[in-house]
């Protein structure tokens, strides 16, 4: 059971011959009320205050738990924009490498072109040439021919 100031200020002694002095007692009594009120109201204060102290924890922890996560989730972002990055980067460099590949090979190929249609002008060539120079002959043929018959 619970003593209450009440309790104290209301609490009744029975009266004997040689009792204590009831001024005394009663003066004593009103004391220990006030004091046990005093008391009461600190012990009631500080409840409240554990009670708030612990909500406030509570919160804290709460809070501390939603930073931890977006901590750890900021992580694992900041990972995956690297690793993207670098997929990025080794597709960029592919295409790079296929570009540059084509271009080779078409560079390639345009030589070769041009190289073949070199071969075909030079054969070409010696073919007029060869015109030409038949052309020539047989007008030397003929100039020989003219000039031996005025010279007969």
């Amino acid at each position: 059971m619970k003593i209450t100031p009440a309790d104290i200020l209301n609490q009744k002694f029975g009266i004997t011959f040689r009792g204590y002095d009831k001024q005394e007692v009663d003066a004593f009594l009103d004391v220990i009320a006030k004091d046990l009120e005093d008391l009461l109201r600190e012990n009631s204060y500080l409840k409240e205050e554990i009670e708030r102290i612990n909500t406030e924890l509570t919160r804290l922890k709460e809070m501390e738990e939603t930073i931890k996560e977006t901590i750890i989730s900021a992580q694992k972002m900041a990972e995956s924009f690297r690793e993207q990055a670098k997929l990025e980067s080794e597709n960029i460099l592919n295409a790079a490498r296929l570009q540059a590949e084509k271009i080779c090979f078409d560079a390639a190929k345009q030589a070769s072109e041009t190289k073949t249609e070199i071969l075909k002008h030079q054969a070409r060539l010696i073919e007029i040439k060869e015109i030409v120079k038949s052309i020539f002959e047989g007008f030397l043929e003929n100039l020989d021919r003219v000039i031996k018959s005025y010279e007969k």
